[in-house]
């Protein structure tokens, strides 16, 4: 440290009586503790910067590194002093966030209130009717279709077998004869037999004797007979027959019948 000299030995010397001792020993003694508090803060300006370059300069010379252990403490400083301030910030925004709770609760307040009201009870919907039932479209009656005519049925006898044979012929669009002309031929030829049969004829004699109610040999009955109808032995189907035969060669059964009197003078046909 430098010395710094003053001049306060310096001090005129004065004589003094002995009276005014004490008031000039307490005027030097003032004087000095301002001299001295004015100069103090100077030195210790003057002496710090040398003291730190001394310090400075100790720390280079050693190896030219930094104390590794001032170093960790100014980097443990460091995030301590980050932490600081995060949570500082923390208080401080909680603090600034109060104000703006305040209002968020009063409002929050009014809406308590309003759903804390009685609020009018809902009245009862009124009860929906009961759709009537689709009542199923009643389907409209279909047109009666025409009954199929029932089979007519004949008696079986000659009366019976001339009806059907003459119906048979209608059916099938062929020429009607009279009911006299068929009863005279199957009395002349057969006196009413289905069964019957001439062997000791002609025709017999050729090998094709006159058989049935009309007395026909199969060639001829083959040849006239109708679709359905081929029974020589049959009743209808021999009257059907010897119709059609008939009227190819006479022009209808009423012409051979009439021709042979109905069977008063009768011959074969």
């Amino acid at each position: 440290m430098r010395r710094i000299k003053t001049n306060l030995g310096r001090l005129p010397q004065v004589r003094m009586g002995h009276h005014r001792m004490p008031d000039a020993v307490l005027g030097i003694g003032l004087a000095g503790a301002i001299a001295v508090g004015t100069l103090l803060p100077i030195t210790q300006a003057i002496a710090a910067p040398a003291h730190s370059t001394r310090t400075d300069n100790a720390v280079v010379a050693a190896d030219g590194r930094t104390d590794d252990r001032t170093a960790s403490r100014s980097e443990d400083r460091q995030p301590v002093q980050q932490e600081q301030q995060p949570q500082q910030e923390q208080t401080q925004q909680p603090a600034e966030q109060q104000p703006a709770a305040q209002p968020a609760q009063q409002q929050a307040q009014p809406q308590e209130q309003q759903q804390a009201q009685p609020q009018p009870a809902e009245q009862p919907k009124p009860a929906e009717q009961p759709k009537p039932a689709e009542q199923p479209k009643a389907e409209e009656p279909k047109a009666a279709e025409p009954a199929a005519p029932a089979k007519k049925t004949y008696p079986n006898n000659l009366d019976g077998w001339i009806a059907e044979a003459r119906d048979v012929l209608a059916a099938a669009g062929k020429p009607v004869p009279s009911a006299k002309a068929m009863h005279a031929a199957a009395i002349a030829e057969s006196s009413g037999n289905p069964n019957a049969q001439n062997n000791w004829d002609s025709n017999a004699k050729m090998g094709t004797p006159s058989i049935g109610l009309t007395q026909m040999i199969m060639p001829t009955f083959r040849a006239y007979a109708l679709p359905g109808h081929t029974d020589i032995r049959n009743p209808v189907d021999n009257l059907v027959a010897s119709s059609r035969y008939c009227d190819a060669r006479y022009g209808s059964m009423d012409n051979m019948a009439a021709a042979r009197g109905y069977g008063s003078h009768w011959r074969g046909y």
